[in-house]
């Protein structure tokens, strides 16, 4: 009985998730209380007992923040670089770690379910609302060994408030630069009395801007447009508690937008870009004696429209032409936690996915059509054990997971070709049959020497598995033809880490960690050697993505946080990674052997820099952050430049219940160039009002 009613005590414990404590802003009232973390190990632990480098952001510390997105939230955390570089009018941001490019190596997570699409492997970071979030987990470095896909440069997990109130509220009204203005509401209750009844809640967001020019003005002619933004989000979530042992939830997302690309010819709209995303999810959790269950079942569908159109530099010829794409995730996550002793955790489970794709090019202005599409399957089996000894000082967590996946029913069907798209004639393909497996280890620990001083040292592996729109898709890119790779593998990381923990004066908190990591098989889209008209009278190279390279990341991050008094704080991280390209198998038609050269899009330096000011008139945080120079290309001959921003926000209560913010990003309107030759926003400002009932 005494087992049974300690088991019960700490899934109480760990159903109470959304209360946390400011670890990058805020100053807590102690700095001895330890956080709680759900994502290292897929239930809640201590964050002093999780051997890796772990970050959490809280609802309080967001609110305090200069951001727009919530992608942008994480430029706060050492060694996530977000490149977000149109700003809120851009339509995909990229949320890279650990001197990694390509989004998809990194598994994002929403309430636990994961958002990465199987298609393509981006994240619709627009699907959720700031003002609705909980708290941010990000766990740094390979986490495959628990999560299998994508999760190999980390894993960031978004948790959603729930409500604490018989009824609350909270709404407010947004304008700002180039005509921006949107708002949102929340409503939420619980009814829960003595471990049982109903908890709800209900957000909306709306926003829309005018946009601006994204091609420098010298570079500007007559078929340049504003980049505009038009969103609205609704979202609910419904949950029952039959008792302190069992509970139940779920919630429901959708979300729509049309954003322009910078473009217009005759169109109304020019070019732009439409998507609508429904996301759903259903979660259990129970407690049967010395196991907690958790069982998550969830679907997303994302439908995609896009409209292009241009005239040829040399031909003056116009070009019509629109993409439609459906995608969509479905899978169930099964896992349990049991408390062997009070000293060893024992975490297994079983988790199932599908992804698919369906899209059609249709070319308006010549005869082309092209549909692509095709399924993966994947299946995961994992188990993770954890030992407390020396008096809980020594953690041991040793871990692995099994990963199989299936790719099949590919299929690509060319109706009435054209030089427009590059294809000579009508074909209906069927790809053969592509299957992999990958096994991901771990084992890692850590030693707390005292309440000021911790390390951590860790071995893992994680793997990103090959994309839909990889090994089923053909047709036009920017820089040729991309010719579809059924063949094609997964990639695969191997880290090797250490990191410390110094805590001084209980104000002072410094985190440095070192790390090396060894990547094989990854992915470049490299030239086959032949060459195809796709319309522009000339001839282009024809390219496809090959498993031809490995990889080398040598890299360290170094955080710390400084408590100066009650109301005033400083914060800073560094980063620097240095990814390289140790060996790559170069095919008989590549020109060039890039080994030695290092991965695009990494920025070898990142330096953030802080600091917080609250008093009884305002609350007011400004942050400094430096982005060094990166490559633009494989053959590392053109470089994107440097840059940095002075990012403020400024906010004021009156009468308990309403707020006024003001939030100024890139304070010194510094412009710069993305890789496409496309300028930011500049300085972007917006003013806010809320009202919490």
């Amino acid at each position: 009985m005494k087992a049974k009613l300690l088991i019960i005590i700490l899934f109480q414990s760990a159903l109470a998730h959304q209360v946390t404590f400011g670890q990058l802003v805020n100053f807590p009232d102690t700095l001895d209380i330890p956080q709680i973390v759900v994502t290292a190990n897929r239930n809640t632990r201590n964050i002093e007992d999780i051997p890796g480098r772990v970050t959490i952001i809280d609802s309080k510390t967001i609110n305090e923040l200069p951001v727009q997105n919530v992608d942008e939230i994480l430029k706060y955390v050492a060694n996530v670089y977000v490149n977000r570089s149109w700003g809120i009018f851009s339509q995909n941001s990229s949320v890279t770690m650990r001197g990694l490019d390509a989004s998809g190596r990194v598994l994002v997570l929403l309430d636990g379910v994961p958002l990465n699409k199987s298609a393509g492997g981006s994240i619709n970071w627009q699907l959720i609302p700031i003002n609705s979030i909980e708290k941010l987990e990000v766990i740094k470095g390979p986490a495959s060994a628990i999560y299998g896909n994508n999760a190999m440069g980390g894993v960031i997990n978004i948790i959603t408030k729930n409500p604490s109130k018989t009824i609350q509220g909270e709404a407010a009204l947004i304008a700002g630069t180039y005509n921006t203005f949107g708002g949102f509401l929340n409503l939420s209750g619980t009814e829960v009395k003595n471990d049982k009844g109903f908890m709800w809640s209900l957000n909306a967001y709306y926003r829309q801007g005018d946009g601006y020019y994204l091609t420098p003005e010298e570079f500007r002619d007559s078929t340049d447009a504003k980049a505009f933004l038009m969103e609205y989000n609704i979202s609910g979530k419904l949950g029952y508690s039959f008792n302190k042992n069992h509970k139940i939830e779920v919630d429901a997302h959708y979300y729509d937008d049309s954003r322009g690309q910078g473009r217009k010819v005759y169109e109304e709209l020019g070019d732009y870009m439409s998507v609508n995303t429904t996301y759903l999810r259903a979660n259990y959790q129970g407690v049967f004696w010395k196991t907690i269950l958790n069982a998550l079942a969830f679907y997303q569908l994302e439908n995609e429209y896009k409209q292009t159109e241009s005239v040829g530099a040399n031909s003056g010829k116009y070009k019509l032409s629109d993409r439609e794409s459906e995608k969509d995730d479905i899978g169930l996550w099964i896992n349990a936690t049991t408390y062997l002793t009070d000293n060893n955790i024992l975490t297994y489970g079983l988790d199932l996915k599908q992804g698919s794709a369906n899209v059609v090019n249709t070319y308006k202005t010549s005869t082309d059509i092209l549909t692509y599409e095709g399924i993966l399957d994947f299946y995961g089996l994992f188990i993770q054990d954890e030992i407390k000894i020396l008096d809980d000082k020594l953690v041991i967590v040793a871990g692995a997971r099994m990963d199989f996946a299936n790719y099949y029913k590919g299929r690509l069907i060319v109706e009435d070709p054209t030089t427009n798209t590059g294809f000579v004639d009508p074909s209906d393909e069927y790809f053969d049959d592509n299957n992999w497996s990958s096994f991901s280890p771990k084992l890692a620990l850590t030693y707390k020497l005292n309440k000021h001083y911790s390390a951590y040292i860790s071995y893992s592996k994680g793997f990103m598995p090959p994309k839909l729109d990889d090994l089923s898709k053909s047709g036009k890119i920017r820089k040729g033809f991309k010719l579809a790779n059924p063949e094609l593998g997964p990639e695969y990381l191997t880290n090797y880490e250490i990191g410390f923990t110094i805590k001084l004066m209980d104000k002072l908190t410094i985190e440095p960690s070192f790390y090396y990591s060894d990547g094989r098989d990854f992915q470049y889209f490299v030239g086959t050697g032949d060459s195809i008209d796709t319309g522009s009278g000339e001839l282009k190279p024809i390219y496809q993505r090959q498993n031809i390279s490995n990889v080398g990341v040598l890299g360290a991050e170094f955080s710390t946080k400084y408590y100066l008094t009650d109301g005033l704080h400083l914060i800073g991280n560094y980063t620097f990674n240095s990814s390289k390209i140790n060996k790559f198998r170069r095919p008989d038609t590549y020109e060039k052997d890039i080994t030695g050269n290092y991965l695009i899009e990494v920025p070898k330096h990142i330096l953030l820099l802080g600091a917080g000011w609250k008093n009884s008139y305002f609350n007011s945080t400004i942050t400094y952050n430096y982005i060094s120079s990166q490559w633009y290309d494989d053959e590392n001959t053109v470089k994107i430049s440097a840059y940095n921003t002075i990012d403020f926000q400024i906010s004021k209560e009156f009468a308990k219940k309403f707020k006024a913010l003001l939030t100024i990003q890139n304070i010194l309107d510094d412009d710069y160039i993305d890789r496409k030759g496309y300028l930011s926003p500049g300085r972007f400002i917006t003013a806010e009002i809320k009202f919490k009932f």
